[in-house]
């Protein structure tokens, strides 16, 4: 699919992608994408209930405090979210409000300004295309712990 560009780009998250992060954790995924000290991409996965969306400009994402990607947000503020599920595929640009903060032991949390957001949908060659599932999670339990605490996690 090619993403098709709005001639203003969305700034904000739409309601249908905030409702996807906000549904509960269940097995569905995302990729979170940083950039590393020599300027290349790494992907991680993160469960829904590792992201909560504090308003329709910034989100907030839990992550080990040892991971490549707390690494990376620590030495450039830039992130990707990329949502890729049935009828739904987008990526979300965005910017590290400051630092990492400590959210339970060995877990930290960045909060996210959402900076651009596009959405994927069919050209007229693909209008038949369309995702039917996305990235999945098996046999993890959800992490009801991490969800409650990047909810009450003041905001920056």
């Amino acid at each position: 699919m090619d993403s098709v560009i709005p001639t203003t780009p969305l700034t904000s998250l739409p309601e249908r992608i905030a409702t996807w992060i906000r549904s509960g954790g269940g097995p569905h995924a995302l990729l979170l994408i940083t950039i590393d000290g020599y300027v290349r991409p790494h992907a991680m996965m993160l469960a829904r209930d590792e992201v909560f969306v504090i308003s329709a400009t910034h989100v907030r994402v839990a992550m080990s405090e040892k991971s490549q990607s707390a690494e990376n947000l620590s030495l450039r503020s830039s992130a990707t979210l990329a949502i890729y599920d049935a009828d739904l595929a987008c990526v979300v640009k965005t910017h590290a409000m400051g630092g990492a903060r400590p959210l339970l032991p060995g877990i930290v949390a960045y909060d996210l300004g959402v900076e651009e957001v596009r959405l994927d949908t069919p050209t007229t060659a693909e209008a038949s295309a369309r995702l039917v599932t996305g990235l999945r999670f098996e046999g993890r339990a959800e992490r009801v712990d991490i969800q409650d605490r990047l909810k009450n996690l003041e905001p920056r």
